[in-house]
């Protein structure tokens, strides 16, 4: 008899998804996606939960999937007369039910349409499923004239103009003529995508495409420019690892990882010696790129390097602050390092500062000299100086180590207000225990993610992912950092079942990624 424990199980409750649909009537509207869910079309006697104006929709077309044990969303084509295409890729058939579940991700692109998708149907469909749309949120239209240059982005000049500070000033422009309307970049910083492929120099454009600059979203419906003003914000950073070799290809260092992380998670990655937890952060980062995705906000990492590599970095052990730099200074100071001046003026550098000031909660002390703070008004500039740029996910590699233990709460307790502040923070470290609320003493982190050490491959696997308090019940232990012993092996003072949690994870998961 097997004297393993059974593995804990907890569902996790629904963060409702959104989705933005445009149908034969030409006007987007929003579908709050909060458990599983019915598509079909309108007619009389419809009893989908989603209903959309098209002939080419079947009246049981698909239906959206929960999965309660990582809160993500599934969809599934019912064999449906015209199918659905996502991405671009018509889903096949699998079996009599329908297509294989198809794992969502923040900006995938729903059509139900003809295989030309540059040439669409008069009654397709499009749906685009996000995590980061408010469902009040306000879209504009503007109508693309003939002949014209129309401008996008921050300028106040602008025929379209963002109310998004990580669009350029004079970021893109459109141009319509008899051959087709045209979207050229004007060498911004953060760069464009049209349906969520990169755009090096201009692109024709065509009706239902989505673009994206930034935080926002404009989608092409017939000759107007549907787009939103989300201001700042942070998605989902959805990674998809299928394996990480080196020597080439002869030795797999990381191998079926797959987790999705939402703004303001706080997230600990556990794992032992060789289980690939640096492996992880690198190809997190772009720095060692896997065979794999990595997707924030809806746009790979690997295929748009470029723009992207500012959004997703390290931070340093511990933020040093000038003690006698006024807060405002220090702010400014940072803000000139990594707001490029060939994108932002002196008058977008203030606005940002005074934006960050305002949001942290330190406005009132911009005059105060640092060594004038209380020792929680320095955690608070801290954290500001933090978000003064525009990095979205935040990577510490054992950023308590070396530190006295009030130091590392007061340094998880910053990193855990940055996440608050809308970002993604993942952190590697060997003393988590330490990452509690100092008031409350409760665990400052969101998810914990383990890694472990197969026996069978020597790669790193995946052996859990999800809530701390869940972490705890699944290890059966009282401590975050007794997972570790838990999962290293015998000759390392572990129990050696790196095994056993990996396959219960996967079981747990429906046998495969």
């Amino acid at each position: 008899m097997s004297e393993e424990k059974t593995v804990y199980y907890s569902p996790v409750a629904v963060r409702p998804a959104t989705l933005l649909i445009i149908d034969k009537r030409n006007i987007p509207y929003l579908v709050s996606l909060d458990r599983d869910m019915t598509l079909g079309r309108e007619y009389p006697g419809a009893d989908t939960n989603i209903r959309v104006q098209s002939l080419i929709t079947g009246r049981r077309h698909g239906e959206f999937i929960h999965d309660d044990s990582d809160d993500s969303f599934y969809y599934i084509d019912n064999n449906s007369t015209n199918g659905t295409y996502i991405n671009g890729v018509k889903l096949p058939p699998y079996n009599a039910r329908g297509s294989k579940a198809y794992k969502l991700w923040d900006g995938d692109i729903i059509r139900i349409d003809r295989k030309t998708l540059n040439n669409p149907h008069p009654e397709s469909v499009l749906i685009l499923f996000s995590r980061s749309f408010d469902p009040n949120e306000q879209w504009q239209s503007f109508r693309i004239p003939h002949m014209t240059r129309v401008s996008i982005g921050r300028g106040e000049n602008s025929m379209i103009r963002l109310q998004d500070i990580m669009a350029s000033r004079d970021h893109a422009y459109l141009y319509r003529d008899e051959c087709g309307t045209f979207l050229y970049d004007c060498n911004s910083q953060n760069g464009l995508s049209v349906n969520g492929q990169q755009v090096e120099g201009g692109v024709q454009i065509f009706n239902r495409d989505v673009i994206r600059i930034a935080n926002t979203m404009l989608i092409v419906i017939g000759d107007k420019i549907y787009y939103n003003n989300p201001g700042e914000k942070v998605g989902a950073l959805s990674v998809h690892i299928r394996s990480k070799t080196v020597n080439f290809g002869r030795k797999t260092l990381l191998k079926d990882v797959r987790f999705q992380a939402d703004t303001r998670d706080f997230i600990l990655i556990l794992g032992g010696s060789g289980a690939g937890k640096t492996t992880l952060v690198n190809a997190i980062l772009g720095d060692g790129k896997a065979d794999g995705e990595v997707i924030l906000d809806g746009l790979d990492l690997y295929k748009n390097f470029k723009t992207m590599k500012s959004q997703i970095g390290l931070v340093p052990q511990f933020i040093n602050l000038r003690l006698n730099d006024k807060v405002r200074q220090t702010l400014m100071d940072i803000a000139d390092i990594k707001l490029d001046r060939k994108y932002y003026s002196k008058e977008d550098k203030i606005h940002r500062v005074d934006e960050v000031l305002n949001r942290v909660g330190v406005k009132s002390l911009e005059n105060h000299l640092i060594r004038q703070l209380s020792g929680g008004q320095k955690k608070k500039v801290s954290v500001a100086a933090q978000l003064v740029g525009f990095q979205k996910v935040f990577i510490c590699d054992e950023p308590d180590s070396g530190l006295d233990a009030a130091s590392r709460v007061q340094q998880m307790e910053i990193l855990k207000e940055i996440a608050d502040n809308g970002k993604i923070v993942m952190v590697i470290s060997h003393e988590p225990d330490d990452a509690v609320n100092s008031a409350t003493n409760e665990i400052l982190f969101t998810k914990v993610l383990v890694l472990a050490k197969s026996s069978m491959d020597n790669a790193g696997h995946l052996a859990f992912f999800g809530s701390p308090y869940d972490a705890l019940d699944y290890f059966g232990v009282t401590r975050l950092q007794d997972i570790m012993k838990e999962i290293n092996p015998d000759f390392e003072g572990g129990k050696g079942k790196a095994d056993f949690y990996i396959n219960k994870y996967l079981e747990q998961k429906g046998g495969s990624f």
